[in-house]
């Protein structure tokens, strides 16, 4: 499995504009081969970031889904809310504890 983390970073006053967006593009992500799950996470010290944790089967999964004409549509209106592009960190799953 591997773990996705895109930071964004928001043009003032856009957060209410975003979330819609983001909900659109995790219902469409659900569908996606490969997607396990997604959570969205805002700073607790700074309002205008916005990161997204999704969980995918594969790096080929999320790769395909990043690829995905749906996703860049959405996307596309994402980056207009956007201050710069937001960072993408790739990360691999090598352990998961639970309680």
């Amino acid at each position: 499995m591997v773990r996705i983390v895109i930071e964004r970073h928001l043009k003032e006053g856009k957060r209410e504009d975003l979330m819609p967006l983001l909900r659109e593009l995790r219902a469409v992500a659900m569908h996606q081969s490969g997607y396990v799950t997604g959570e969205t996470l805002a700073s607790t010290g700074d309002p205008s970031i916005i990161s997204v944790l999704s969980t995918w089967r594969s790096l080929e999964d999320w790769k395909a889904w990043e690829k995905s004409e749906p996703r860049i549509k959405i996307y596309g209106k994402i980056e207009a809310l956007l201050v710069e592009k937001p960072k993408v960190s790739i990360y691999q799953v090598m352990a998961t504890e639970e309680k």
